[in-house]
């Protein structure tokens, strides 16, 4: 994330690979319940990667559909993480400015624990709603009863191929 502006593609890098059983949570998201990796993948979900993905880059097209209302959507602070022996916790902020001058800030922090092969088991992260609620505004996304998956489709839809 630290380098698509330079970039324009953002990665995790091979390094990055979940446990069979993974579970992700946002309290945001899905009532805050932590679901199954798994369970989030759904028909309507596949039929967007299909369309949008199809090189499967999911992470790239969240930046260009922000960059498409702040053309200066990036990461402001230096990466921070820290490693213990559960897994590492993650911080960074995201900030671009609006046409109108007006400058969109969101905090995140990422829990994220490993099992003993270094795979992802959990994934906890962490926005101030006050922060992000502005920025589903911005995209016309009701935060009550929001879906990651719901989420995830809109920004394949806004910055996939063909957006």
């Amino acid at each position: 994330y630290s380098k698509v502006t330079e970039t324009n593609y953002v990665t995790y890098g091979d390094e990055w690979i979940y446990a069979p059983d993974a579970v992700m949570m946002c309290p945001l998201f899905n009532g805050g319940v932590a679901q199954p990796m798994a369970d989030l993948f759904s028909d309507e979900l596949a039929a967007a990667i299909t369309k949008h993905a199809p090189d499967g880059d999911m992470l790239t097209p969240e930046f260009r559909m922000w960059w498409k209302h702040m053309p200066d959507f990036r990461t402001v602070t230096p990466f921070e993480c820290d490693a213990f022996d559960w897994g590492f916790v993650a911080r960074d902020t995201y900030a671009g400015t609006l046409a109108d001058g007006t400058v969109l800030e969101l905090r995140e922090w990422d829990y994220i624990w490993t099992n003993e092969d270094g795979h992802i088991t959990r994934w906890d992260w962490f926005v101030d709603s006050r922060q992000w609620y502005p920025f589903l505004a911005l995209i016309g996304l009701e935060p009550k009863g929001l879906t990651s998956q719901q989420y995830t489709v809109n920004f394949l839809r806004e910055g996939g191929v063909g957006s």
